[in-house]
């Protein structure tokens, strides 16, 4: 299993072009900074360590979800596509473990890349910008910000896998998996008066703006742990299906 991991890792990083988006990133990161720089040396507004690593890690994210659907889509549908599955699936490994290998790996990956956006803005905010909370206020403070936005990322790469295995399409799986992320929250606006809206999953996806002191969303459960328990049974559900798909459709 760790070497199919691995074998992922290989593939994103070379083939899927992940070195490509971490130069993009750091160029936004960069772009970011300079900005903030800007608007601080022409106005009289202030920005504190602490503002420019939580609103960089409440932004950045969207890129690393953006990327980890494409990730998904290469490694399951673009190799359906490319019959290079075909090349795993004649070793003596189970499917489970090459669909786990798939998911798993680029998830790892993902989450990486969003740790290492998270080190890097917090460390950049408290270097370059001033601020009266002290440096572990900061980096818990930013931590927090972004463990809100990680249940979105893991499911958001969950649907990707069933769509990416139900369809064996690159563009249909990223078209398909941005739909909800790009007009969840419209959908979200005009559902939430009613009651029933809460046990849409739909209504729990943007973890961050339902259960953030900042978030700009009514809360769908009262009880944070509820509304992310409710999010988890989804993500299981949708790689089960994704497996039992997997397992019965033939890609040879």
């Amino acid at each position: 299993m760790i070497g199919l991991i691995h074998n992922e890792w290989l593939k994103s990083w070379y083939g899927r072009k992940m070195w490509l988006f971490s130069i993009v990133m750091a160029v936004f990161m960069v772009g970011a900074l300079g900005i903030a720089l800007l608007v601080q040396a022409n106005t009289d507004i202030t920005i504190a360590a602490e503002d420019f690593s939580e609103i960089s890690v409440m932004l950045f994210p969207t890129f690393i979800m953006l990327y980890g659907v494409v990730l998904i889509a290469g490694a399951i549908a673009g190799e359906h596509a490319h019959g290079t599955v075909k090349q795993l699936l004649i070793r003596p490994t189970s499917r489970t473990k090459v669909l786990i290998s798939k998911w798993a790996g680029n998830f790892l990956l993902a989450g990486l890349a969003f740790g290492i956006l998270v080190l890097i803005t917090t460390v950049t905010g408290i270097l370059v910008f001033q601020s009266d909370a002290t440096v572990l206020e900061i980096a818990k403070d930013t931590a927090a910000t972004a463990l809100y936005q990680l249940p979105t990322l893991v499911f958001y790469m969950a649907l990707a896998t069933l769509i990416a295995v139900l369809t064996k399409s690159t563009a249909l799986t990223i078209i398909i998996t941005f739909l909800p992320m790009f007009f969840g929250s419209i959908v979200q606006f005009f559902i939430v008066r009613y009651e029933w809206s809460k046990w849409i999953v739909l209504s729990h996806i943007d973890f961050y703006s339902n259960y953030h002191e900042l978030g700009t969303m009514p809360e769908p459960f009262a009880n944070m742990w509820a509304s992310l328990g409710f999010l988890a049974a989804h993500i299981a559900l949708i790689l089960l299906v994704a497996h039992v798909v997997f397992q019965k459709r033939d890609v040879l």
